[in-house]
């Protein structure tokens, strides 16, 4: 998967985060391209660790 293909999968994959906030669903949207190595994290875990993830990186970021 390209960077450009992972980018366009985030929105989609994150509406799938259950208990993400709508305000964590924008600020993870807005923050997360300017780190593409951690979108490529998010996206290699699995999907049992995402919520926590988020929180962690908009705690970090």
């Amino acid at each position: 998967m390209t960077f450009q293909e992972t980018a366009l999968k985030l929105y989609s994959t994150l509406c799938e985060v259950k208990g993400l906030t709508e305000d964590e669903h924008y600020s993870v949207l807005s923050k997360i391209p300017d780190h593409p190595t951690q979108m490529l994290i998010f996206f290699s875990l699995p999907s049992s660790v995402w919520l926590e993830w988020v929180r962690r990186f908009l705690a970090n970021h």
